[in-house]
């Protein structure tokens, strides 16, 4: 349909309990959009600036020629899926590797501290505001009543 819309898959490399590498043919699911004839990219989603400037250009795009593009940034889950899933299907020390190595928070974290752009006092103060707007939220949720069965369907579109 040539929508302006920006597709996004978000790949963590695992499923349930399954590497891609052995649940798919393709590997490079960006390539996907080749079926569609839609524009595709790779970024790593582990870098918050790499994932700006394609979104940007994809969003430019979806503005100026109105049609879609699809994106798959590669990531890292460092726990299950859910509960239910121990994550047994990796090792500790690949998931710790990916930790010290290739985080993206603390990627975020080095590109400020090194470019003086904030302290680690203001680091810090940011994280303890964050957590006490997430403790709030989450008392907040825990204390208000269900909504009605009447807003199941609210801004629900598709």
């Amino acid at each position: 349909w040539n929508l302006p819309v920006v597709f996004i898959i978000e790949n963590n490399r695992y499923g349930m309990g399954t590497a891609l590498d052995r649940a798919s043919s393709v590997k490079d699911l960006y390539q996907r959009g080749s079926a569609y004839g839609i524009p595709h990219q790779e970024v790593n989603g582990m870098d918050i600036l790499a994932v700006r400037e394609v979104l940007a250009e994809a969003v430019d795009h979806a503005r100026k020629e109105k049609r879609p593009t699809l994106i798959e940034a590669e990531t890292y889950r460092y726990r299950g899926h859910s509960m239910s899933d121990p994550a047994k299907y990796r090792s500790k020390e690949e998931v710790q590797k990916m930790r010290d190595e290739k985080d993206a928070i603390e990627h975020v974290r080095d590109l400020l501290l090194q470019g003086g752009h904030a302290t680690d006092e203001d680091l810090k103060a940011i994280d303890r505001d964050i957590k006490a707007v997430v403790n709030e939220s989450a008392e907040f949720a825990k204390e208000s009543p269900e909504p009605d069965l009447s807003e199941l369907w609210t801004d629900i579109y598709a």
